[in-house]
């Protein structure tokens, strides 16, 4: 076995601990209202309304999401998106608006949070995104990625405190870098009844390679790195609640054996979708194949 695939038996109530974090955290809380625009008629829609909301994490850090429900008085399901390794953060969702508006107004409230270190949280240097060939980023990642999850983290906490928001039924939709902090944040983190992760897995794509001279002596560092925020690690925590793996056949960025070894780390129940397609190339189906499992969820609830 290659040092790069060695596996390190890391205790749950390690990886709990290292997550954990202090919830008596004040929120502070900040609220503004946004237009929404119909993606077909481009004029605005009153059937729907958006805020741009800003709330405290660890570290001093200010998660920012935008929420987008059904402009009517009543308690709705939510479901945090998390996006996918771009720039663009939240707003990459941009070409999804007609599906986001879909599930507002049937009566599921939208939460598309910037991960730390994207969108208007970008930070000038590459954490947080794939970049195998530095190592020099080893430990910036490993913290962004476990801030990304305590973000989300918060991100249910805020929810908690809105009175629009039932507490009960909040569900997870994650692609791509969204998969790989959604797994452990919804392993660790039992108040996300379902979670839908789509094109992530558990490989070298996502890791740094250190056999080079120059990065040899930061070998154990990655390994150990790897094994604290591998998703595959945490997919066994899900066990009794609902999670769906979707994966493309033609992705080349994570490949099969990636997709599988993530997928086989789910605990019941469990459902894996193989569609026609590449890396970022989900289909709108596999989309509402996740809505009816929120649905579903949220419905027997």
């Amino acid at each position: 076995m290659e040092q790069k695939d060695q596996i390190i038996e890391i205790p749950d109530s390690l990886l709990h601990h290292i997550y954990k974090y202090d919830q008596s955290l004040p929120l502070l809380a900040t609220s503004e209202e946004e237009l929404v625009i119909d993606p077909t008629t481009r004029s605005q829609s009153n059937a729907l309304k958006s805020e741009r909301v800003t709330f405290s994490s660890t570290h001093d850090q200010r998660v920012l999401a935008t929420i987008t429900r059904a402009n009517r008085d009543e308690i709705s399901p939510a479901i945090i998106f998390q996006h996918g390794s771009t720039p663009l953060g939240r707003f990459s969702w941009s070409n999804r608006q007609k599906l986001i508006h879909d599930w507002a107004l049937n009566g599921l409230t939208v939460v598309a949070v910037d991960a730390y270190g994207f969108g208007s949280r970008e930070l000038p240097d590459d954490r947080g995104r794939l970049r195998p060939q530095r190592p020099d980023l080893l430990f910036r990642t490993r913290d962004q990625r476990i801030q990304a999850v305590q973000d989300l983290m918060r991100t249910v906490d805020y929810l908690q405190e809105r009175d629009d928001i039932d507490s009960n039924c909040i569900g997870y939709l994650g692609i791509s870098m969204g998969t790989r902090v959604g797994v452990p944040f919804m392993g660790l983190d039992t108040r996300v009844k379902v979670g839908a992760f789509f094109v992530g897995g558990s490989g070298s794509y996502a890791r740094f390679d250190t056999s080079d001279k120059e990065w040899e002596h930061l070998a154990a560092d990655e390994i150990m790195s790897f094994n604290l925020t591998d998703p595959a690690r945490f997919a066994g925590l899900t066990a009794g609640r609902e999670t769906l793996c979707a994966n493309g056949k033609g992705d080349l960025l994570v490949g099969p054996a990636a997709a599988e070894r993530l997928q086989d780390a789910f605990s019941e129940p469990h459902t894996n979708i193989w569609f026609d397609g590449g890396h970022g190339e989900t289909p709108d189906l596999v989309f509402q194949q996740a809505r009816e499992l929120f649905t579903k969820a949220f419905t027997s609830n």
